[in-house]
């Protein structure tokens, strides 16, 4: 029996029911991962971490977050594929893309997005993005 590495990870040190609603993180990057997720963790959010959109519908068909952090290019598709399918699951859900290509905002927001942020970024851009979407303080 092979074992295999976990396809997503939770980053946080405290039960899901504990606090509110995890934030979904789906990028192919770890380092920005990794970014999202340490400034989510000071402000007490937990997050869940995913690299692919077959993993994040995985991640969606089984928990409800109150936010998705997006990545348009994926390993297994773009991003924007995905938005219709997470307001379909929850119209409550905050959207909020991140992408290399900053001509990419319009079309974001178009498809239902409520923030885009533009790689690179720091964590206060994040952070601010949270904020307005109501998932940070």
């Amino acid at each position: 029996m092979s074992t295999h590495p976990p396809r997503f990870m939770q980053y946080s040190t405290t039960p899901l029911a504990a606090v509110g609603p995890p934030v979904l993180l789906v990028d192919d990057e770890t380092e920005i991962c990794l970014l999202i997720a340490s400034a989510l963790r000071k402000d007490g959010v937990p997050s869940v971490v995913t690299h692919s959109l077959s993993d994040a519908r995985r991640c969606l068909a089984n928990t409800q977050f109150g936010a998705v952090v997006l990545d348009i290019h994926l390993p297994d598709g773009l991003g924007y594929d995905l938005i219709p399918e997470i307001k379909a699951r929850s119209a409550n859900t905050a959207i909020i893309v991140i992408s290399a290509v900053d001509t990419e905002r319009e079309t974001a927001l178009g498809r239902g997005a409520d923030a885009f942020v533009a790689k690179p970024f720091d964590r206060s851009a994040i952070q601010e993005a949270l904020r307005r979407s109501g998932i940070t303080g």
